[in-house]
């Protein structure tokens, strides 16, 4: 099992975490593998029932990697008779705006092997997550307390969910097997408008000011870091109809899942403490 925090602009990979940790308070087996060794997988999956999968992209940049990593996993799940795969999934999202978007497509083609093997699986679908603003898309200072927000929506909107309230769902759909073997399920907690995200963090922080630097994914394409291309292919592609995403059903599998203010609301103190790293 693979464990990643974001530090110093990219995602690392740790040996152990946290929450690894209370887990085994709980009573939880907690296996070590590498989803680069088949081996270790086998052995870590030996005697489970079922699996939920998850692939990473940004610690390698590396589509094929992220490819490979999915198929050794999905073979050990195969091997190991694994009676229920879960996998987060996506769109090939190539398919619908015409560029590559390596984090995204990764995925849509360990989809398909999926699909190939026969094994029974669900696929869940994520959009945008609320977590990304502790991160990646943190507001960044542009002058003493004031803030800018730079998600290229433009004037449109996207799906978004807390990545927190997705263990829910995903245990209810382990919980049901057989109403939702062989679904593939797109989850939102609501759509999101840069009117809104700012809204939000204005009436959170009222010491702080934030604002929409009305920035374009044209824009966003030509920053000078790696993997800008493909977020920004992904935006284009979250605010287009082709993103599917079913808040209906995702307030069936989890009835308590947060709208962006609640989460915004009770993620103050540590969206505080990264801005304050500023």
């Amino acid at each position: 099992m693979e464990y990643f925090e974001f530090k110093d602009g990219m995602w690392i990979k740790r040996s152990s975490s946290d929450k690894a940790r209370k887990l085994a308070e709980l009573g939880a087996i907690i296996v070590t593998a590498d989803l680069d060794d088949p081996k270790s997988l086998e052995r870590a999956v030996d005697g489970a029932d079922t699996m939920f999968l998850t692939t990473h992209y940004w610690e390698d940049k590396n589509k094929e990697k992220e490819v490979i990593r999915g198929l050794n996993a999905i073979d050990a799940a195969v091997h190991a008779n694994i009676r229920h795969l879960v996998f987060n999934g996506s769109e090939l999202v190539k398919k619908y705006v015409g560029r590559e978007c390596a984090h995204l497509d990764s995925k849509a083609g360990i989809e398909e092997y999926i699909r190939e093997v026969g094994i029974t699986y669900t696929i869940i679908r994520l959009p945008f997550w609320y977590e990304n603003f502790f991160t990646i898309f943190k507001p960044h200072k542009i002058k003493h307390g004031v803030y800018a927000i730079a998600l290229p929506l433009e004037d449109n909107d996207m799906e978004a969910i807390s990545v927190e309230d997705v263990g829910e769902c995903v245990a209810t759909v382990f919980n049901k097997p057989k109403l939702y073997a062989g679904k593939t399920i797109g989850l939102t907690a609501g759509r999101l408008t840069m009117k809104a995200v700012v809204e939000g963090f204005n009436k959170q922080f009222s010491n702080r000011k934030f604002e929409d630097p009305k920035i374009r994914c044209k824009d966003f394409e030509r920053f000078q870091f790696v993997g800008a291309k493909d977020l920004a292919a992904m935006f284009d592609f979250f605010t287009s109809d082709h993103c599917v995403r079913d808040y209906k059903l995702t307030k069936k599998l989890n009835s308590d899942i947060r709208s962006f203010d609640k989460w915004l609301y009770h993620s103050r103190e540590i969206i505080d403490e990264e801005l304050k790293k500023d």
